[in-house]
């Protein structure tokens, strides 16, 4: 009987936008009209030049600011997300050392069982069998209790560091006006002037040095 803890992976959501803008332009058409040679060119006919961009919804709209993150660099390598990570690893390996204490008793139990099934009674080995059972339900389900509890405290230390990671690219977005932020995954080269990850990690390791683990008491 074997039974593991899973790794959990972390995996920053990836921050991106899209802006979009369209400008219609309107030209006059002109048809062609047969004239006497000597008649004057009308002095009201539209010039070429004299048409004027109609405005469309997005006319307002400035050019792309861009701005490139690392997600999943800050996840990983903030001094929240390691503490995060340490914690998590310890609560794990102390759960792994209960679980596999009580996996040792219901081997142990088992091979008991099975010594005893030419001395008792069937009445008696089948009431020890449905224990056993039942023991064995006991440990899987602690097992997934423990597991659940602690994928849930993972889950919910690690939102408080990608909420702030978002805050303070929101503040630097600001302060250079950019006004499109791309994830570094998506691009095979980025010029580094555009890459903000440095800024990003030294703001949230300042903001948020650390993240307690909550797992609730078992």
């Amino acid at each position: 009987m074997q039974s593991t803890l899973l790794k959990a992976s972390f995996h920053g959501a990836a921050l991106s936008a899209a802006i979009t803008a369209g400008l219609l332009f309107a030209a006059p058409s002109a048809q062609a009209q047969t004239a006497p040679k000597a008649e004057a060119p009308k002095a009201d006919a539209p010039k070429p030049d004299a048409a004027k961009p109609a405005a469309g919804p997005g006319a307002d709209l400035k050019a792309p600011v861009i701005a490139v993150i690392d997600v999943q660099k800050i996840m990983q390598e903030s001094n929240a997300s390691k503490g995060i990570t340490k914690s998590f690893e310890t609560l794990r390996d102390s759960y792994q050392k209960e679980i596999s204490a009580l996996e040792d008793k219901l081997r142990k139990n088992e091979d008991e069982l099975r010594k005893q099934q030419t001395v008792l009674s069937p009445e008696a080995l089948a009431s020890k069998r449905r224990d056993f059972e039942k023991q064995v339900s006991e440990v899987q389900k602690t097992v997934q209790t423990r597991k659940r509890a602690l994928e849930t405290a993972l889950n919910e230390a690690m939102a408080v560091v990608h909420k702030t990671m978002v805050e303070v690219v929101a503040d630097i977005s600001r302060e250079r006006g950019a006004n499109l932020v791309l994830a570094r995954q998506q691009f095979v080269l980025v010029d580094t002037q555009l890459d903000v990850t440095d800024t990003v990690l030294e703001r949230v390791n300042k903001k948020l040095p650390q993240v307690a683990l909550n797992v609730p008491k078992q």
